[in-house]
């Protein structure tokens, strides 16, 4: 729980148990935890739209498109779209 007495302190300054006050202040700080690893959102922006891409699909397509045994667009094209000069082993 916090630093600074709260609500809660009071309350339970003015009740009769000290097993009471216990279980309430336990209770509380179980609550407090939970609501305070809930706010955190994990990076993305609260309130904007998440997009499904297809992140592994268009990683197939590309494989099959240039990578495969037999590419659909072939190295020449691949080159060509990536902007990438032919590789000379010497």
């Amino acid at each position: 729980m916090s630093r600074h007495p709260s609500l809660f302190q009071s309350l339970l300054d003015e009740s009769s148990s000290d097993d009471d006050d216990e279980l309430i202040l336990s209770t509380v700080e179980i609550v407090q935890s939970h609501l305070q690893r809930t706010r955190k959102h994990g990076g993305s922006v609260p309130g904007h739209a998440v997009l499904y891409r297809d992140r592994e699909g268009g990683h197939m397509r590309m494989y099959q498109d240039y990578l495969a045994d037999d590419p659909t667009y072939g190295p020449t094209l691949f080159r060509r779209r990536r902007e990438m000069q032919p590789i000379q082993l010497d």
